[in-house]
């Protein structure tokens, strides 16, 4: 055939969606890569394009050693609002014990402010949900797992839920999911920004209620100045008897949340009849090796174990 030569008319029905198309080959040739032991691993999926900003994303990690449908945790790392990557955090664990882990990366100071980020973490729930069939998962255990600022994202989350659209927003190509969680695993998350002075140790690492602060810039103003905003972030209020199981674990020498902070939360869990477990962690620093060692994983799984099939 010459360079001229007619090229034979393709024949495509005439309702092929050709974008659809080339997205499911995309997929289809995404490599499956082999990072952990047993484990089938997927990387930067993307999962929601908030308006005017990059595609968020998250890596997915899936155990390879049942045909069942896999009960999955959605993972949000730490990193004071401003900092971190979803390749961080005390997981990895999850995966020898059955569960696929959804590391996730959210918007950060300086690119998205309160309800923001909760709404990323909302976003990539209802998108692990949307695509459990194609990966295996279980879409009716979806368990919420955060360190310090990703565990005050996915708290949020699961105890709003789909009751406030407000909070949680409808990011993401499927709004109409729900973005419930089956449960909580939360380490040393802030929960009251009006309260977090007050629950601060004498040599805390950073306040809440001056300008400048990692919480301020989360809020985008400081939270004693505006108490009634604040308030609006305070997570000890959308407490309810329905509320799902928390594992909340927490240093008691936390020099930058204090662990009164996590006292809060579990007393107004509790006292609104949720169920909810503390686990204070002796001599335990903000985010220190105590909380990537075998006595905690063992007391995780437990937890996990003893959800509801």
């Amino acid at each position: 055939m010459t360079a001229n030569a007619a090229r034979p008319a393709l024949s495509l029905p005439a309702d092929l969606d050709m974008r659809a198309m080339i997205r499911a080959e995309l997929a289809a040739a995404r490599a499956q890569l082999r990072i952990f032991d047993g484990t089938v691993s997927y990387l930067e999926l993307g999962y929601a394009t908030p308006p005017g900003f990059r595609p968020l994303v998250l890596d997915l990690h899936i155990p390879q050693s049942t045909d069942a449908a896999i009960p999955v945790v959605i993972y949000a790392h730490g990193g004071g609002f401003f900092g971190g990557t979803r390749g961080m955090g005390p997981w990895a664990f999850l995966l020898a014990a059955g569960y696929a882990v959804a590391s996730v990366d959210y918007r950060l100071n300086g690119e998205s402010r309160f309800p923001g980020p909760v709404q990323d973490v909302a976003a990539a729930v209802r998108w692990v949900r949307a695509h459990a069939d194609e990966y295996g998962l279980d879409p009716e255990r979806v368990v919420g797992f955060g360190s310090s600022a990703g565990a005050y994202l996915l708290n949020a989350v699961a105890l709003a839920g789909d009751d406030d659209p407000e909070l949680t927003g409808s990011l993401g190509p499927t709004p109409e999911l729900s973005c419930r969680l089956t449960a909580v695993i939360d380490h040393y998350s802030p929960t009251d920004f009006l309260t977090f002075d007050d629950d601060a140790r004498a040599d805390s690492m950073e306040p809440a209620n001056a300008p400048g602060t990692s919480a301020a810039r989360f809020l985008g103003y400081v939270p004693a100045e505006r108490p009634a905003d604040a308030e609006r972030a305070n997570l000890c209020r959308y407490a309810t008897a329905t509320s799902p199981p928390f594992l909340i674990a927490h240093g008691d020498a936390d020099r930058r949340v204090g662990i009164g902070q996590s006292r809060r939360l579990h007393a107004a869990l509790t006292q609104a009849g949720a169920r909810a477990e503390l686990i204070v962690v002796p001599g335990a620093d903000h985010g220190t090796a105590e909380f990537d060692q075998q006595l905690l994983h063992d007391q995780t799984l437990a937890f996990l174990a003893s959800l509801p099939a």
